[in-house]
């Protein structure tokens, strides 16, 4: 059965949705608004359950972070110590206000703390006074939570689904493996290796020259000690933790535990004048150090290059663990919501003398296995953070650089994929395992910054590729009533199909109509109708003939090799089952293809659709019937039809006849639009079977003058 009622156009539909709008905004701001403070919905039902887990939670997190917090700002960012503790309890406090997400913790990562670090040397060069590095990274906090602020306000976190999740475990595992490399000479007390401008494969070639004779004895012993310890006390605690699931915490503690025990050694060392090994010294007390955001134009000028590749890290990072797990633990997240509280914590953290945060992983898994209970887990971590930078600030001045070269190494350990899954990634889709494999590689051989834009830019060209280049199938129907490509489906499946009847082609292409396969699908159409079909157009002499125009020749050549007589073609159906928009380039595809027919056949070849979309039923109505062709339509300098002001006069102008004629018009097209395949074909068959009945008698006569042709 056709289509029976005709679409609104898309005025229409954009007046309809306007009205509706208007109408709803005072009730849609308000839910709006509401949805900016998540907190609100469930502060009310807080009660003293959800506080003890919150706050053991909350406990427990603020002692990894300390000693994280210090290891990324100054091993990886290169930056002083106290703005890693800034940015760890900025990011907690705020994050919670805004969250979605009860597991996820904010602040500084080893990645991000990484690719600002590089971002800092690339713009500022490796010498740079710590003052000046130390505004270039508070400032850019500031931007980047600006553009992430914007993004989740206007709800365009869209933008994150780019990039698939193989892209981001090889980006992430790549740089994994380039901090671990860094950190090599602090762990060893190795001096005089570039570690901020060279690629890792460099770093590890000038490590392994230099450690035999530059390393520092105690350095390395405490360093070595300290790696060994953080591993041994997980895997232990880990199997204990199965008959006794409370030793777990010891686990979790680890970092502080081996904190604790190295600071105490090195105090021992106070008295000596000379250190026998790299100490992170004074930490200021409280927030003296805290700084705001440099927004001269002449500093904006420097940070703006830089901004793009933390941003996309920052954002692809955290949305990446909110949604891992919420999905882990059941329930829903909000990919927009989760950009405003990030963005707000960046901005608003930048004048508290915060550096880019992100959702950490690995303080995110723990924060999960703790029994955190809702979001507001994080805000105590954040007020625990602000009572240990006014009380243990003192204490942190004899954390031995060693150590923390080894708490990196053994927290970056957590983020490597799993290679078992990868292997699966190939077996599923190898174009996601070789975008696993650009990023990665591109790591190991570059900075964090351009592995970014190899992954993301191949992650966008075989977007492009799957628009511009799709499946596009000649249908057959099988033995159980399915239409079905036999070249897609396999040899048992082939053997039972039925053909369409006689002279009728049923073609599907598996993408919407647009302009970048627009080109693509009528060159398809055209040579599927050229291998499958009888040339029955004018026969027209070489001197007649466009110079470009071979397809006389083709089609003839084709029938003369062909060991079965080729049918006249009568008409196509065209299955839109997986089309989802046509756009203006898609509907000139559509036209221009069926006059080709039209010329190929010496008479007309009508389109019947099927499971056509209604949000762009109006446009494909213009196809079936006589009354526009593909020059009608030409927007091109050169078209020649509907030209000058009065042909637009005319346009926007329209008489109440050619309203009715136009009514008229798509009433009579809705005949050629079904919503099943065997509708589809049925119907074709029989309006075209009287005029293919005529055609077999001029066939035959014309054979001839085929074979003149064909011998010639």
């Amino acid at each position: 059965m056709p289509y029976e009622e005709l679409p609104e156009s898309q005025f229409e539909g954009i007046k309809k949705t306007t009205k509706e709008t208007v109408k709803n905004l005072p009730q849609s701001s308000k839910a709006y608004v509401k949805s900016l403070f998540p907190i609100l919905t469930w502060m009310p039902r807080y009660n003293l359950q959800w506080f003890l887990g919150d706050f053991i939670a909350g406990f427990t997190i603020a002692l990894i972070l300390f000693p994280q917090a210090i290891s990324y700002a100054t091993k990886l960012a290169n930056l002083p110590a106290e703005y890693g503790l800034y940015t760890g309890f900025v990011g907690c406090l705020l994050y919670s206000l805004f969250a979605t997400s009860k597991d996820v913790t904010i602040g500084l990562t080893a990645v991000l703390a990484l690719v600002v670090g590089q971002s800092i040397n690339a713009n500022l060069g490796s010498k740079a006074p710590v003052g000046e590095r130390i505004s270039f990274g508070i400032t850019l906090s500031f931007w980047v939570g600006l553009i992430q602020l914007f993004i989740g306000t206007f709800r365009l976190g869209v933008v994150v689904d780019f990039v698939p999740i193989p892209v981001i475990a090889g980006f992430t595992s790549g740089a994994c493996i380039q901090i671990q490399i860094q950190q090599l000479p602090g762990l060893f007390g190795v001096k005089g290796i570039n570690t901020n401008d060279n690629p890792p494969y460099q770093i590890l070639i000038d490590f392994l020259k230099a450690v035999g004779t530059g390393t520092s004895k105690y350095d390395a012993i405490f360093g070595c000690t300290a790696l060994f310890f953080l591993f041994t006390i997980k895997y232990v605690f880990q199997h204990l933790a199965k008959k006794r699931p409370i030793l777990r915490f010891i686990g979790f503690m680890r970092n502080a535990f081996v904190l604790i025990v190295f600071i105490g050694v090195s105090y021992a060392y106070r008295d000596r004048k000379d250190m026998p090994f790299a100490i992170v010294k004074t930490i200021p007390k409280g927030l003296s150090g805290v700084r705001g955001p440099d927004l001269s134009g002449s500093f904006t000028a420097k940070i703006l290059p830089a901004v793009p590749s933390i941003f996309i890290i920052s954002l692809l990072e955290h949305i990446a663990v909110v949604k891992m797990y919420g999905r882990q633990n059941g329930y829903t997240t909000n990919a927009n919501q989760e950009s405003i509280a990030l963005g707000l914590t960046n901005l608003i953290g930048a004048f508290i003398g915060a550096l880019p945060s992100t959702g950490s992983f690995s303080r995110s898994a723990i924060k999960s296995s703790s029994g955190v209970r809702t979001p507001f887990g994080t805000f105590y971590t954040g007020i625990l953070v602000i009572i240990g930078l006014f009380t243990l600030t003192d204490v942190l001045y004899y954390i031995p650089n060693a150590v923390l070269s080894a708490i990196v190494i053994a927290a970056i350990f957590e983020l490597f994929v799993n290679f078992k899954i990868l292997k699966n990634v190939f077996h599923i889709n190898i174009l996601d395992g070789l975008g696993f494999m650009i990023a990665l590689i591109v790591c190991l051989v570059s900075s964090i910054e351009n592995a970014l834009f190899a992954s993301v830019g191949w992650s966008v060209l075989v977007l492009l590729a799957r628009v511009a280049r799709p499946q596009i199938k000649v249908l057959n129907r099988s033995a159980a009533g399915n239409w079905v490509d036999p070249l897609v489906e396999g040899p048992k499946i082939a053997a039972s199909v039925t053909k369409a009847p006689e002279g009728i082609l049923v073609f599907k292409i598996e993408e919407s109509l647009t302009y970048p396969n627009s080109g693509f699908f009528a060159d398809r159409l055209k040579e599927t109708v050229l291998q499958s079909f009888r040339y029955t157009g004018s026969l027209k002499a070489a001197s007649d003939k466009m110079w470009s125009d071979d397809t006389q020749e083709r089609a003839l050549a084709r029938e003369k090799l062909g060991l079965e007589t080729l049918p006249t073609l009568r008409a196509v159906v065209l299955d839109f089952s997986s089309v989802n928009f046509v756009d203006y380039t898609g509907l000139q595809a559509l036209l221009d293809s069926k006059d080709d027919l039209v010329r190929f056949s010496g008479k007309p070849v009508e389109f019947y659709f099927v499971n056509v979309h209604r949000g762009y039923l109006s446009t494909v109505l213009r196809v079936p019937g006589v009354a526009v062709t593909g020059a009608s339509i030409d927007v091109t300098p050169t078209a020649q039809e509907g030209k000058g002001l009065a042909a637009l006069t005319k346009h926007f102008k329209k008489s109440e006849s050619d309203v009715e004629s136009q009514h008229e018009r798509d009433s009579k097209a809705l005949n050629y639009f079904f919503y099943t395949i065997d509708e589809a074909v049925a119907a074709a068959d029989e309006e075209s079977r009287d005029f293919y009945s005529q055609e077999q008698v001029e066939i035959k006569t014309s054979e001839s003058v085929d074979g003149y042709l064909l011998n010639k």
